[in-house]
């Protein structure tokens, strides 16, 4: 049997056209076209992340970013803002609350007694109570009402606290990711030890 290229049948020769390369403008054009869309798509991301920044406040930008004014924010210790309607939808309402100077909450109004048992209470405000104590209370179905302090605190041991919504702050403008919900984890209370004896009073 021979091995060397003239030993093979001419039917397995390979034709002349196996051996013109792709042409050079096509390549050319591949690569073009790559380069092209990957510019573009930086350039939709970069607007995308840009556009809080740019957008007159108050406005709604895409990913369900909220762009408000500085002036919206409540002074520190001043009673929380709730921003609603008409710039959002009743089910993703949120208390605007800053209770101490540099501390900015958006606390979402829609909350429930436990995280995965859905809405069955609405937060309020506590008429003119200190943001540094009891500021919230939920209005339940089952006629429960905890309430929570300026920072979304509960008073009750067992209880959850407020969900919020993340919030970025700058020198003219704050921004609310509502994309970005973090819900509190439900609180328990450690049990009390049994059987170890406790120090006796003089």
């Amino acid at each position: 049997m021979g091995t060397r290229y003239e030993d093979q049948p001419a039917e397995h020769w390979a034709g002349a056209e196996s051996l013109d390369p792709t042409p050079v403008w096509k390549q050319y054009l591949l690569v073009a076209l790559l380069l092209f869309g990957g510019l573009i798509a930086v350039l939709v991301v970069s607007v995308l992340a840009i556009l809080p920044q740019i957008v007159t406040p108050p406005a709604l930008v895409p990913g369900d970013r909220l762009v408000l004014a500085i002036g919206e924010l409540p002074a520190a210790g001043a009673p929380p803002k709730l921003i609603g309607v008409p710039l959002l939808g009743a089910d993703r309402e949120f208390w605007l609350v800053q209770p101490a100077k540099g501390e900015v909450y958006a606390f979402r109004r829609a909350w429930s007694l436990q995280a995965d048992s859905g809405v069955a209470c609405a937060i309020e405000m506590m008429g003119l109570a200190s943001v540094q104590q009891r500021t919230f209370i939920a209005s339940c179905r089952d006629g429960h009402a905890p309430t929570f302090s300026g920072a979304g605190r509960t008073f009750e041991g067992g209880g959850r606290d407020l969900d919020q919504y993340l919030v970025s702050v700058s020198d003219d403008r704050l921004i609310v990711n509502l994309s970005r919900l973090v819900r509190a984890s439900e609180r328990t209370t450690a049990p009390v030890p049994t059987g170890i004896p406790q120090p006796q009073q003089p």
